[in-house]
């Protein structure tokens, strides 16, 4: 039994439509990013948590620096919601708490991309989350894990 010549060409176009299908079934994804110099693998959503909280993580004998990007509302909401799991207020009463318990330094944040991408860029061991669009502009900036994709 031989094959069609146009069956290879119809297999071909009918996986690309239903791939293209694919991505636009999600949105927006809020992603961990970090500067390229960093090769971290993904960490655990509970270590995603813990430091962004102010808790030390190590990787390859770092320690992990959490930087919050406050540049954008949504994306910030977004964080606090689906990766941190408290309130606005509740975040930042926990920060607080835990910096009079231990005396250490709270869990930085940025205003703007640009001193958030700058920031990125100055040291491997921070990390931070930001829109995936926002990411792929920047090629001196890569995405460790997806946090939290929306779904149309």
């Amino acid at each position: 039994m031989s094959l069609p010549q146009h069956l290879p060409t119809k297999l071909i176009m009918t996986l690309l439509v239903s791939l293209s299908l694919s991505f636009t079934a999600f949105g927006k994804q809020l992603v961990l990013v970090s500067s390229t110099a960093a090769n971290y693998e993904p960490l655990s959503s509970f270590e995603v948590r813990k430091i962004f909280l102010g808790f030390p993580i190590k990787r390859k004998n770092t320690l992990l620096t959490a930087i919050r990007n406050k540049s954008d509302e949504e994306s910030y909401q977004v964080f606090l919601q689906k990766v941190i799991h408290l309130s606005a207020k509740n975040y930042e009463r926990r920060l607080m708490s835990k910096t009079f318990r231990t005396g250490t330094t709270s869990v930085s944040s940025i205003a703007t991309l640009p001193a958030l991408t700058n920031k990125l860029l100055s040291n491997k061991s921070n990390l931070s989350v930001m829109w995936r669009k926002d990411v792929e502009v920047n090629h001196n900036l890569k995405v460790v894990q997806v946090l939290w994709v929306e779904e149309k």
